[in-house]
């Protein structure tokens, strides 16, 4: 977080990048979160589901960049096999990684 506390009530989606990091191979970014989400991230790290925010916020990141290279290869594959996926695969690989139809479609 980019030092704002839980309650600040600005909100946003901006995001900074700043040379540097917090240690060898890493960047530092600020992310403006939504109050309520970041209230609950906090809650999470003081029960223990993360070590810090930083924490939860970059495996969040990574899990993310892994599902969307996986949607990129699916689709570089149907691309390369010339047709797409029938409308059953569709919903099978929508409810396996959790995307609704309307975030799917631009990607299968």
């Amino acid at each position: 977080m980019s030092g704002r506390h839980a309650d600040d009530r600005s909100g946003g989606a901006r995001s900074r990048h700043r040379a540097g990091g917090h240690g060898p191979g890493t960047d530092a970014v600020s992310v403006d979160l939504d109050p309520d989400q970041a209230r609950e991230i906090a809650r999470l790290v003081k029960a223990g589901g993360a070590e810090s925010v930083e924490d939860y916020v970059a495996r969040a990141v990574a899990d993310r960049l892994e599902r969307d290279r996986s949607l990129g290869d699916l689709q570089e594959l149907f691309e390369r096999k010339g047709q797409g996926p029938s409308a059953e695969h569709l919903a099978w690989a929508r409810e396996v990684l959790g995307v609704d139809r309307e975030q799917g479609e631009d990607r299968l």
